[in-house]
């Protein structure tokens, strides 16, 4: 008898543990219980997997608590030799009595042991034939517990396969090695280290699936007010409002312990509100700060890691978490005209670290070139410039942040820039602009200066509008590359003659002539009164 092993105090083990199957519970089998077709249930079935059982040994001669364990014969040579792996790793390892019957044998081991000893026999190649129907889990399906049918009373490895979205091939998840329920075998009693994951374990021939599936990665928003930011385009200076929702496996659950870590990494141009200023919160209601720690590393100059950690979030299982604060766009942010800012998000657990949760929004700008006649022809420098979004005047603080303001006496000017004349306006969302010369180099023509819009998209691609004196002269135009010239003049000579220019040009000099008319028929009036 001792060669087939007494199936009894070593439940957990037979039943257990191994892979998906990583901890145990205590409970006892219904003494009226008789299984007429045994099956095995999976707890927390995952979505995609299919679970397939092949039973590696059977069960006899039940009763008094006790039941044999013998190794079906083809599968003897992979039970053997999972089984040395499993035990340290030493070959020849099972005992002489146990040489026909291994899987008596590993009824002996501990749940370390036992669960080496899964993951070694599920990489038996070929495997022998399945002894049930695998379930292929639905969507409608999943994260409860669904039935997998098998041939028969007895201990089984059950392999769990699933192909991730976009792969082509399958991939192995984490077996188990369980049992089915016993006939004429009452008050089975469960045991094993439940710190693994299967704390809620009821009766044998149930075992919590691993939550295999990758980790759902963490939702990211990022929004100005209300309006959602996230692959569009925001101002320098502007209070982004970040959200993270984290949730917590159904799983945890199943764990004395769950440690449960959210990492949060902002990008170089994002001033993150300190640590203090973050929410945590479940169901729309603050989680007690002892549950958790939160540190916060970095700068808007570098980048800002910001890690929430929780020991333990068992309580927790299924919620959503959500970490919720703000980050300011800074100039750090912009590489020449343009930069952009992201913020990532990832959730690790003793299961592995999931995929990456992220928002990204880009800042735009424009530039054009001051040029002059004469001398001045390739840059003019001296000319001031104010823009205007919305009927109101853009304003820039020292850290060039932007605002909206009402007067112009309030609002950023801008010089054309000696040797180049260039004029570069950074750091701005998507929009129309209008740019409007105000004052004029010295020698220019002061009633010439030039109005003219300008538009940047969503993808920073910029189109130059054209003034009503054809000063303005796009290059690119509509392009993310788009700059422009625009011309200063000293007289009217000197603006543009040919083509809708020259239309233009007598239309403004009909217009001062009439106006000159008007005044000498003024003064004649004045003059016959």
């Amino acid at each position: 008898m001792k060669m087939r092993k007494l199936f009894a105090g070593i439940a957990a083990a037979a039943t257990l543990l191994g892979g998906m199957a990583l901890g145990a519970a205590s409970a006892q089998a219904d003494d009226n219980t008789q299984a007429t077709t045994p099956l095995l249930q999976v707890n927390n079935a995952q979505e995609g997997h299919t679970y397939t059982p092949y039973k590696f040994a059977t069960f006899a001669n039940a009763g008094n608590g006790t039941v044999e364990v013998n190794t079906v014969n083809a599968w003897k040579t992979a039970v053997t030799t999972a089984a040395d792996a499993a035990d340290n790793d030493t070959k020849n390892s099972i005992p002489a009595e146990y040489a026909n019957n291994p899987a008596a044998y590993v009824a002996t081991f501990n749940a370390e042991k036992i669960r080496k000893f899964a993951e070694g026999l599920a990489k038996t190649n070929p495997l022998p034939s399945a002894d049930g129907n695998g379930l292929t889990v639905a969507a409608s399906q999943a994260g409860t517990s669904q039935p997998v049918a098998v041939n028969g009373e007895g201990w089984y490895l059950v392999t769990d396969t699933y192909t991730k979205t976009g792969d082509t091939k399958a991939t192995t998840g984490t077996p188990a090695v369980v049992a089915t329920t016993v006939s004429g075998l009452t008050n089975l009693t469960i045991s094993a280290n439940k710190t693994t994951g299967q704390g809620n374990i009821a009766s044998v021939g149930q075992f919590n699936a691993k939550n295999e599936n990758p980790l759902t990665p963490p939702n990211k928003t990022a929004k100005v007010g209300t309006v959602d930011v996230n692959g569009k385009t925001v101002n320098v200076g502007d209070t982004v409002n970040f959200t993270v929702s984290a949730t917590v496996p159904a799983s945890a659950a199943n764990y004395d312990k769950y440690p449960f870590t959210i990492t949060d990494t902002a990008s170089k141009g994002l001033q993150v509100a300190a640590a203090t200023a973050f929410k945590v919160q479940v169901d729309g209601k603050d989680v007690d700060s002892h549950l958790y720690t939160l540190t916060q590393t970095g700068d808007a100059q570098s980048s800002t890691m910001t890690i929430i950690k929780f020991d333990d979030v068992k309580s927790l299982a299924g919620k959503t978490i959500v970490v919720s604060y703000t980050g300011t766009v800074t100039k750090d942010a912009l590489t020449d005209l343009n930069g952009s800012v992201d913020n990532k998000a990832t959730i690790t657990t003793n299961g592995g670290t999931s995929g990456t949760g992220e928002t990204e929004s880009k800042t735009y700008g424009f530039q054009f070139k001051k040029i002059g006649v004469g001398t001045d022809e390739n840059a003019l420098a001296g000319a001031q410039f104010v823009v205007k979004k919305g009927g109101k005047f853009l304003r820039q603080d020292e850290n060039g942040a932007w605002s909206l303001v009402n007067e112009q006496k309030d609002a950023k000017v801008f010089t054309s820039a000696e040797t180049t004349g260039l004029v570069q306006i950074k750091g701005l969302a998507a929009g129309d602009y209008t740019v409007v010369e105000t004052v004029a180099p010295n020698g220019y023509a002061q009633n010439f200066k030039v109005t003219f819009t300008v538009t940047i998209s969503e993808d920073g691609k910029v189109t130059f509008g054209q003034d009503a004196l054809k000063q303005v002269t796009p290059s690119n135009n509509g392009a993310t590359t788009a700059t422009a010239t625009v011309k200063n003049v000293k007289s009217i000579t000197q603006l543009p003659l040919t083509g809708a220019a020259g239309t233009t040009l007598f239309t403004v000099v009909a217009l001062l002539v009439a106006g000159a008319g008007v005044a000498v028929a003024v003064k004649s009036r004045q003059r016959t009164h």
